[in-house]
């Protein structure tokens, strides 16, 4: 908290002093944003981080995500200041909000129960694979970054090295989405001391709704280019590394069901699994604009980005109730470690996926 708060005042500084200086630009920029989101990926499959706790108990649970890409039009507010020739600050805000097309989990689950002891004993197994399709799925991305250009060749004399800098800064990005599944298809099957029932069909309950964000304080190292091509026309090509140096993550997974007491009478039932996430993010980002002067104080750009990052979880504290089936595992005594390890945060293997964004755009910008 204290380096975001830092990381914020920085930015609040950079603001501040780049409208009191003369050569300075503000600019709007809009643009659409297409998104292989990792932040969805990662959250349809942070349950597989309990496949450990669950097989303790005698139960598996496998999730399989098959994702679309995210679509969507954002906007971005900043300033480009070059304070003297070796220095100058880039300051941005941007948010975007974007919807995909349907999502799909697949969910593998066994469970096994041996109640009783003898010829008297009832052994259970259960064996099913279901499928999600989530219909409604948003993601709201947003980004606040300040960076400093160091031009070291700005007195070199050599026309093409004047534009070149070193690029040292930092960024707060967040990521939040919500995927919703109104129906399911499955097929299953359970034996009961060797007798066994399959069965299959589509049902619109339950309700699965997943919700997962993520705060990344990123440091970012790079080069940055700015070329005037012509009077009046000027190129920017810019290279990032990002790096998280902190981060803080929320996930929530909601199941909305009747829960039948009867042919006629039915009640509903809701269930949770949510906690606190770790993880870590590494990727690369490049740039390209162009920007032409309408008049001597307006210009016209167009710009395109395009980033890849990793987006790894290292520690998570979701985790689910103990399943009361394992209290009895043993036959009739009574054995609670398999129930007190079941209810502890998933002790993994953590998911990790990559994150692509392709971003196209255009801006105004005023020199004052």
């Amino acid at each position: 908290m204290k380096k975001t708060i830092c990381l914020i005042l920085t930015l609040l500084n950079s603001i501040l002093y780049a409208v009191d200086t003369r050569e300075s630009a503000v600019y709007i920029r809009g643009y659409d944003l297409t998104v292989d989101s990792a932040t969805l990926k990662n959250g349809l499959s942070i349950q597989n981080s309990l496949i450990i706790n669950r097989l303790i108990g005698g139960t598996t649970n496998l999730t399989m995500p098959a994702t679309n890409q995210f679509k969507g039009k954002g906007v971005e507010f900043g300033i480009n200041k070059r304070h003297s020739g070796l220095f100058g600050t880039d300051f941005g805000i941007s948010y975007a909000t974007l919807f995909a097309d349907s999502n799909y989990t697949g969910v593998y689950a066994t469970s096994s129960l041996r109640s009783g002891s003898g010829s008297s004993a009832i052994n259970l197994a259960s064996e099913s694979f279901t499928a999600y399709e989530f219909t409604s799925n948003r993601l709201r991305t947003a980004n606040i970054k300040v960076a400093e250009n160091i031009y070291l060749f700005h007195d070199s004399g050599q026309k093409f090295l004047e534009g070149l800098a070193l690029r040292l800064g930092g960024e707060i990005y967040g990521n939040d989405i919500k995927a919703t599944s109104p129906y399911n298809i499955n097929n299953s099957s359970i034996t009961i001391n060797g007798s066994r029932t399959q069965g299959s069909g589509f049902a619109v309950a339950p309700i699965n709704e997943t919700t997962y964000n993520e705060v990344y304080l990123n440091a970012i190292l790079g080069l940055g280019y700015n070329l005037k091509i012509a009077e009046g026309h000027n190129l920017t090509i810019g290279y990032e590394y990002l790096k998280s140096v902190a981060n803080s993550g929320n996930y929530k997974n909601k199941t909305k069901s009747l829960l039948a007491l009867s042919p006629t009478l039915a009640f509903p039932s809701e269930t949770k699994l949510k906690g606190k996430v770790e993880s870590e993010m590494e990727g690369n980002r490049i740039s390209l604009g162009y920007r032409f002067m309408i008049s001597e104080n307006v210009s016209f750009g167009l710009n395109y980005s395009h980033s890849e990052a990793t987006h790894r979880i290292v520690d998570s504290k979701v985790k689910e109730p103990g399943n009361f089936f394992t209290l009895l595992t043993s036959g009739s005594s009574f054995n609670p470690i398999p129930f007190l390890l079941g209810s502890q945060p998933g002790f993994g293997p953590y998911p990790e996926n990559k994150d692509i964004r392709r971003q196209i755009g255009i801006e105004f910008a005023l020199r004052y």
